[in-house]
């Protein structure tokens, strides 16, 4: 049986709901799943953030600082609406100890 993954935002002033993450690999995919999704709902607005992961009916978990790289392509348009610029996202993860 394949493990399922669950990952949650945390450190905000609003606790966020978790979620189950399909189809990840390990903590890290799962935590680059959820951190993704949230950027790109949040307009890039927040970049950086605490995340926490585990898999299901384990006890252990781990928690990551993440913070997100936005780059903008070089040829966007000027003055284009920002809904219409593709923005790559480099996320990176720090595992608390």
């Amino acid at each position: 049986m394949a493990k399922q993954y669950w990952a949650q935002l945390i450190g905000f002033d609003d606790e966020m709901q978790s979620a189950c993450i399909s189809g990840a690999t390990d903590h890290e995919d799962a935590a680059e799943t959820l951190i993704s999704d949230f950027v790109g709902q949040m307009g890039g607005e927040i970049t950086q953030g605490a995340v926490r992961v585990w898999i299901q009916g384990e006890t252990r978990e781990k928690i990551y600082d993440w913070t997100v790289d936005l780059i903008i392509p070089d040829d966007a348009p000027a003055g284009s609406d920002d809904e219409e610029i593709e923005v790559e996202a480099e996320i990176e993860l720090i595992e608390r100890v």
